[in-house]
This record gives C-alpha cells, sequence and structure tokens, in this order.
C-alpha cells in the first residue's frame, strides 16, 4: 500500500461519493477537515483506497480484485510493519469486499471480529413528539467551550473527532449538561459538513440512565433545527444504549452493514 499526501486525495473524492451509507467520517479526511490518512494501491492510477480517520474508523473502498492491495490489506490487519496501535473499525464498499475480507479473517486467527453498523434518518415529527415531553429549564446546559473539549473523560468526546479545539470551537458545536459546575453530559457535533451534523454523545460512567444523554442530545438536536441543519446518528448494532436513545429521539433506522474490528 502507498500513502497518498493530502494534495491528491481528490483522486478519491468520485469512488466516495458512491458510497451508499454514512461516510462523513471518511470525507473529513479527504476534504482536509482532520488529519488522517489514505492509502491506495497506486498513486498514479488508483482504483483502491483505505481511509483512517484517527478515531479509529477506515472505509475500504474500490477495486476488491487487486490481489496485491489485499496482501498488502492484509499485512496492515497484522500489523507486521506497526502502523496500528490502536484497533480499527472498518467499513466496506462494495460488498464484494466481505469475501476478501472473510479470507484475511481466516488466515489472522480470529485477527478480525464481524459486526454490524446502524444509519438512521431524522424525524421531525418523531422527534417533536418526544421534546414535547422533555423541560430543559432545570438543567444547566451550556455551549461546549474550550476547557470541556481539552478535559471531558470518554471514549467518544470532541478532543477525539477535531484537531484541537480551535479547530473544534471554529468548526464545529457541542452543548454540556453541568452538575455543580461539573460536565455530566456532552452532546456534539463529530463531523459537520455541509448542512449535515453526525451527532457524538458521552455521559460519564456511572451516571448513565438518568436522561442526561437525551437532554444534552436534545440540546444539539434543538440547535440544529434552528439553523437549518440534519442530525446524523450512526452505531453499532450491538450498543443497545446507543440504539434505543436514537429511536427515543426521533431517529429510524435507514442502513445496516457490516462492520469490522480489526484488533492488535
Amino acid at each position: 500500500m502507498f500513502e497518498l499526501k493530502p494534495q491528491d486525495y481528490y483522486k478519491v473524492a468520485n469512488l466516495l461519493h458512491k458510497v451508499e451509507f454514512n461516510t462523513y467520517f471518511a470525507k473529513s479526511v479527504v476534504d482536509n477537515r482532520v488529519s488522517g490518512k489514505i492509502y491506495t494501491n497506486s498513486i498514479e492510477n488508483p482504483t483502491v483506497f483505505y481511509i483512517y480517520h484517527p478515531y479509529g474508523m477506515g472505509l475500504l473502498l474500490g477495486d476488491y480484485n487487486d490481489v496485491g492491495f489485499v496482501e498488502s490489506f492484509k499485512n496492515y490487519c497484522l500489523n507486521t510493519q506497526k502502523q496500528r496501535t490502536n484497533p480499527d473499525w472498518l467499513q466496506v464498499y462494495p460488498l464484494d469486499w466481505c469475501s476478501a475480507i472473510d479470507r484475511i479473517k481466516e488466515s489472522t486467527d480470529s485477527l478480525i471480529e464481524s459486526y454490524e453498523r446502524v444509519n438512521f434518518r431524522f424525524s421531525v415529527a418523531l422527534y417533536a413528539a418526544f421534546r414535547k415531553t422533555i423541560d430543559l429549564s432545570n438543567y444547566d446546559i451550556i455551549q461546549t467551550n474550550v476547557e470541556v473539549f481539552e478535559t471531558m473523560p470518554g471514549t467518544v468526546v470532541p478532543r477525539l473527532f477535531w484537531n484541537n479545539a480551535t479547530d473544534f470551537m471554529h468548526n464545529a458545536i457541542g452543548f454540556t449538561l453541568l452538575i455543580d459546575q461539573q460536565p455530566i453530559s456532552t452532546a456534539f457535533a463529530s463531523f459537520r459538513m455541509d448542512d449535515i451534523l453526525e451527532i457524538g454523545i458521552q455521559t460519564r460512567d456511572g451516571l448513565q440512565g438518568k436522561g442526561y444523554s437525551a437532554y444534552t442530545c436534545c440540546r444539539l438536536i434543538d440547535y440544529c433545527i434552528e439553523n437549518g441543519l440534519t442530525p446524523l446518528w450512526s452505531c453499532k448494532k450491538d450498543n443497545i444504549g446507543s440504539m434505543k436513545l436514537a429511536q427515543k429521539l426521533g431517529f429510524e433506522v435507514s442502513k445496516t452493514g457490516p462492520y469490522y474490528k480489526i484488533g492488535l
């Protein structure tokens, strides 16, 4: 695999546009909105790509018959050159790639695990019905600031999706619920592009199940509606908490697809 330079990222744009599921994490890399990596089979005439977002998400797309690239990607999965320091979460397009991934999976001693990823579409009507049941006036919800960006603990927090606090403050938005001046839950734009805002949500360990995630997300969704943005939601199918929260907030399942965890 060869690594593309950022000035050549445009070479994947047309192919990426054809993908039929949520790829905003990949688009943010291609558009140089976040510092990721793109690997390919040829610098001059690329036909297959692996787009990697620093949060740990990857998209493999293009020519699934390129034997050389498949072998290189197998070595990437095996981490023979120590390129990876954390697991990758992989999506593929077209689905013909699944056969290649299955062959790699068979030869890597359970290094690759198979899951499903769910894409949702937002229903204004369903959200409006739920929103009528929520009174946010009793909660201290602020716009996410630099301090929250830098200190909020968790695995789904703004600093893991954006290059730095300045980048986040200029190009994204988030809202954070405070209790005794301490950030308890934060809902934020994990990706924002054109009129689309994909929601990330984190509530402190031990405080889930109290409604804080829903309250904070409501504030962010209200912002989206007020500013002509369409909120987006995606998650792993076995993430029951995220699935339930999405549906409570008016999101409906639109598409499911294969999702792979490449371990270390």
